[in-house]
């Protein structure tokens, strides 16, 4: 069962009462994909006075807010989650599939994921992640995270956050300037989703998206939204700047 959407909570609460007594998973987000909306956590939550269920909540990039004092307001009510997973290879700009999962159950967690076989041995009080996950082995993924908030901390990941919001807001106040194009939702955090103005065929737009890939200055990624084609570009780069998103821009009006 997904979260309600920035509307309230009322959809929730009816699909919960279809489900009494059964078991529930109610995912929300805090980012989607392609619009940054987030979901009014505190309301969800609240819903457990009524009804028991499990509140998992996706945090993708959009967890990341928590960090700047002018956007926390956005994942308020996240602390009274289940679980939350959070992908660090975005925003906390490490290697490719490094995430993080916070949950209120660990004992549940390893119930679920406890690998039996008696040459790994039963589940100790340290932090076994082979009993806490699907996978039995992994590459250190810790260490780059690690290395990252030692060198930067909460003030450097704040700074590249609020700038990165910045340079996305630069960006579709761009594409709403130029004649064909527009936004195909306001820019709510740090991902731009814009498509043709006339005809946003999946044809044109793919089109689109090739002839700014081949400039070489930039990569957008083709999404749909609404039953609309269209194209989304993500900020998270720590050293991305305004005359980025400038090259973009021209890149795009050269394009389009």
């Amino acid at each position: 069962l997904h979260g309600p959407g920035p509307q309230g909570a009322a959809p929730a609460e009816a699909a919960l009462a279809e489900r009494a007594g059964r078991p529930v998973i109610v995912v929300a987000n805090a980012g989607t994909v392609n619009t940054v909306d987030f979901d009014d956590l505190r309301a969800i939550a609240a819903l457990r006075e009524r009804y028991d269920f499990w509140l998992h909540v996706d945090g993708a990039f959009g967890a990341f807010a928590a960090l700047s004092p002018r956007y926390a307001a956005l994942v308020d009510g996240l602390d009274a989650a289940d679980s939350v997973c959070v992908d660090l290879h975005k925003w906390l700009n490490v290697p490719y599939d490094a995430a993080v999962q916070f949950t209120r159950r660990r004992d549940l967690q390893v119930a679920v994921f406890h690998n039996a076989s008696p040459y790994l041995g039963p589940p100790t009080g340290e932090p076994e992640f082979l009993h806490l996950t699907p996978e039995n082995s992994r590459r250190l993924r810790a260490l780059p995270a690690w290395f990252s908030l030692m060198a930067y901390g909460r003030a450097g990941h704040r700074e590249i956050v609020e700038r990165d919001v910045a340079l996305a807001r630069r960006l579709g106040a761009g594409v709403e300037a130029l004649p064909g194009l527009r936004l195909l939702a306001p820019v709510r955090l740090n991902v731009v989703c814009f498509t043709l103005a006339a005809d946003p065929s999946e044809e044109r737009v793919a089109r689109l998206a090739r002839a700014v890939a081949e400039s070489g200055e930039a990569f957008v990624t083709p999404t749909v939204h609404d039953g609309v084609p269209g194209l989304r570009a993500a900020f998270s780069n720590w050293r991305t700047t305004e005359a980025d998103t400038d090259r973009v821009l021209r890149v795009l009006a050269a394009s389009v």
